[in-house]
This record gives C-alpha cells, structure tokens and sequence, in this order.
C-alpha cells in the first residue's frame, strides 16, 4: 500500500531507540526525511548511521531534551532549516514513573511532567503553525494505557497519561479545520529498554521471584498472552501519519494486546 506521504518531513523525539527507532525506519522505507533526537549523543549517532544504511533515506539527528524548552526550540529550528517544512511529528520521547502514591515524589512527577506533558505541549506549539500554513500537518502523541484506566502501580503515568489525552482530543477539534489531524497511540507492555528499566519495580509489584516470572504475568493480562513488538506500534504510527488516515482525528488507538477492556 502506498500510504502518500513520499517527500514529508517528520519529527521523530526518542527516535534512537524502542518505537521511535522503529518509526523512523518505517517513514524511512516510506520516503519521508527523518530528524530524529534523544539525550544521549553516542546512541543517537549510531541509530542515524544504522537507519542510514538500511533503507537509504535522508536522516538527520540532534541531542536534545524535551524537558528543556531551549531543546525543543533549537529541535524545531534545525528540521525546518533542513527540510523546509515539517509535516509529521511523533511525539515519542518519554518515561514509564511507576510507583504506588506512597513512593511518588514531587520531583520525579515534575520531571514525567516536564518530559511527557510539557515536552509534547511546546513541540505542537512550535510546529503546529507550520502545518496550519501548508494546510498538512499530523500529529502522532504516544501516550500509554494508564491514562484510561488507572492502576496503582502507574500512577505517575496515569496522570500526565490523562492529561494527553485531553490535549490530543481538545487540540484534534481545534486544528481540524487547517487538516492537522492529531492522534494518539497507547501502547501496553511493549519490549524495549523502558520495559526493562521497570523490570524490577514490576517483580515486586506483582510478587514475581524474578522478572522473566514478571515478564509472563504481565503478558497474561492482555488477551494475546504476550509483549507487543516496536514495529506493532510503529505500523500504527506511521499509518495515522499517511495519506490513508486522512479521515482520523482526536483518535487514541490502544496498541496494547487487548490489555485494557474498556470500550474506548
């Protein structure tokens, strides 16, 4: 399927590892040019080289944080002096806080604010009147389960996951009319690095002797019986970012295995 989107430009935060990776390499295959960012420069160059490699396209790549208001701005500045425009951003960079209330800190809050909630706010901001001038524009918000069904054990995540939520729907209704769709993708436990930097906290969670023990009760939650895989999320992504999905807005697409049962 040709999914149009051949000459975009995309935005991919967090794109050196995990489902960031995973979609700049799909937009790759597609024909989109792709700046991705992540914090550590090391990775972040070995990531661009390795897409550039495996699928020929035009990548670029640049450490930045998106707690950092000045990162983002540079960010921004940087693929739009590249490309000239800037039509797709994945907002992807991100952390799991997990962690029942009675070991939520103000700090680590602030700082899963200040990634996730914040960090996606000041990107759309940048970009979103780029693509309200070309008339083109979509949005992809990588948000988490939690936001729709609150559990103990993420409840950090649970509420800046319900705010996104809110955004992505209020800000699909408001840019509608210039054809920015925004979207949201949930993932469940899917198997990347952030999944093994909770690996402990979740053994304990669920009374696991080890996290291989954790690994299988989690998977069973969901009615595949298993981990989802980054390209899973990233076939998504990319989807709602093409020429295919031109008739989805203010959608937040459960990717998670059939973990959550509720019928939204």
């Amino acid at each position: 399927m040709d999914l149009g989107i051949k000459g975009r430009a995309a935005i991919v935060t967090g794109g050196s590892r995990g489902i960031g990776r995973e979609a700049a390499r799909q937009f790759l295959e597609e024909g989109v040019r792709v700046m991705i960012c992540g914090r550590n420069a090391e990775t972040l160059e070995r990531t661009r080289d390795e897409l550039a490699k495996a699928t020929g396209g035009e990548v670029h790549a640049m450490v930045a944080d998106m707690t950092k208001q000045d990162d983002i701005g540079r960010l921004v500045a940087a693929a739009t002096e590249r490309f000239g425009k800037i039509d797709i951003l994945v907002n992807n960079a991100g952390q799991m806080y997990s962690g029942r209330f009675g070991v939520m800190t103000d700090e680590g809050l602030k700082e899963q604010l200040e990634t996730k909630l914040f960090g996606f706010l000041r990107a759309i901001r940048l970009v979103h009147p780029i693509m309200k001038a070309q008339r083109w524009g979509r949005i992809v918000n990588l948000i988490g389960g939690a936001g729709k069904e609150p559990d103990p054990y993420m409840f950090g995540s649970g509420i800046t996951n319900s705010g996104l939520l809110n955004i992505t729907k209020s800000l699909s209704t408001e840019f509608g009319e210039d054809n920015v769709l925004v979207n949201a993708v949930c993932p469940g436990w899917v198997d990347t690095n952030l999944w093994r930097r909770n690996a402990q906290g979740l053994a304990q969670e669920l009374g696991a002797q080890s996290e291989e023990e954790a690994r299988r009760q989690a998977a069973r939650k969901n009615s595949l019986n298993r981990f989802g895989k980054p390209e899973e999320l990233a076939n998504a992504i990319v989807f709602l970012c093409s020429e295919r999905a031109s008739y989805i807005t203010g959608v937040s697409l459960n990717l998670d295995g059939g973990r959550l049962k509720a019928l939204w």
